[in-house]
């Protein structure tokens, strides 16, 4: 019902950017998905893709970005939820999970903290219709600083804290038990290297609709990060999306359709997997030089099936952001980030900014 419901946003967005002004090519990097992956504390170490345009770069040319994403997560099963209600006073978290009402249940969870992922990537496009990458990623997750905000906000809005006000500010808690596997973090290890990542991408023949462009992308992420540390996932995780764009006026409708095959995970205690993930979005020109994208992606779980139904549902999140040109091959964006549906495996807000450049 829900992928209905965005289908249908989407055609009618369509519709409305059908009569608009033309475009010119110079224009292309304004209208590009936002390169916005999973946020969830949890997946932090997992592989998961950033959205990107289905057109690859001219043979020979560059492109260089440089991002920064920052996410506040607060997540928890249902029993740790029934558990924190009414709660007045604000506790330590895991002094709170040590109490004996935590143990009835087989399989809990209460993740409480704050990402930030620095990343620098480079691609360059190699004959007419391919392209290859590297992402290289330092990542830290901390209490971090943003509590206090969301929470003001949530007052403001009237929508409830979720039981946020039972639990110190500011904190780190890590907790997963399921399976026989527990696993604890409450202190922040600094930064550190992710896994890297590198990808091809190959733009298929275009239609005779020259708006129209379809590219299959496959990646390939290699484990340099630490998975106990949730900086990478201990294995080899791979990826294949197909990519799809349709360019209006002054509006691009771009969509992706993605298999991760993810490796084990030992600290978290999941098994090799397929996870089947997608995005869907539209960009718009403001003016010549500034762009908005809103988009929503859809993902599932690493850790469905492990007994918290939380994990069985799909995340939804949204993410929307302002492109802003600079010259005539740089492009700067800011873009904010929620989830929407499913609030218990998804980060709950995040802020994104970065810098490309092609050249």
């Amino acid at each position: 019902m829900i992928h209905r419901r965005l289908a249908l946003i989407t055609v009618l967005l369509v519709a409305m950017g059908g009569h608009l002004m033309a475009q010119d090519d110079e224009r292309d990097l304004l209208l590009q998905p936002l390169p916005i992956r999973d946020q969830f504390l949890l997946n932090n170490g997992f592989f998961f893709f950033e959205p990107e345009a289905a057109r690859v770069l001219d043979d020979g040319k560059w492109a260089v970005t440089f991002r920064i994403s920052d996410a506040n997560t607060f997540a928890k099963s249902a029993w740790v939820s029934r558990s924190l209600e009414g709660q007045t006073t604000r506790g330590d978290a895991l002094a709170e999970l040590q109490q004996p009402r935590y143990a009835i249940a087989p399989a809990i969870f209460l993740v409480h903290g704050e990402t930030q992922r620095v990343e620098l990537g480079f691609r360059r496009g190699l004959g007419n219709h391919l392209e290859v990458g590297i992402a290289i990623p330092v990542q830290g997750i901390g209490g971090g600083w943003s509590d206090r905000v969301i929470e003001a906000v949530h007052h403001v809005l009237r929508i409830g804290n979720a039981e946020r006000e039972a639990l110190l500010q500011d904190s780190e808690t890590v907790y997963m038990r399921a399976g026989g596997v527990d696993y604890i973090r409450a202190r922040s290890s600094g930064y550190a290297l992710g896994d890297l990542a590198v990808s091809a991408k190959y733009e298929l023949i275009p239609f005779e609709e020259r708006n129209v462009h379809l590219a299959v992308s496959g990646a390939l992420e290699l484990p340099t990060g630490r998975a106990a540390t949730l900086d990478g996932s201990g294995s080899l995780d791979a990826g294949l999306q197909l990519l799809a764009s349709r360019d209006f006026r002054t509006v691009r409708v771009h969509a992706s359709l993605g298999v991760l095959r993810l490796g084990p995970n030992r600290p978290l205690g999941t098994r090799a997997q397929s996870v089947i993930t997608d995005t869907v979005g539209v960009s718009r020109l403001i003016n010549p030089r500034t762009a908005a994208t809103v988009q929503l992606t859809v993902s599932e779980s690493p850790f469905r099936n492990r007994g918290m139904a939380e994990f069985d549902r799909r995340s939804y999140q949204l993410s929307t952001g302002v492109q802003r040109k600079i010259g005539r091959s740089t492009v700067v964006y800011a873009a904010f980030i929620e989830n929407l549906f499913n609030y218990d495996n998804s980060a709950d807000a995040g802020f994104a900014w970065g810098v490309g450049r092609q050249f």
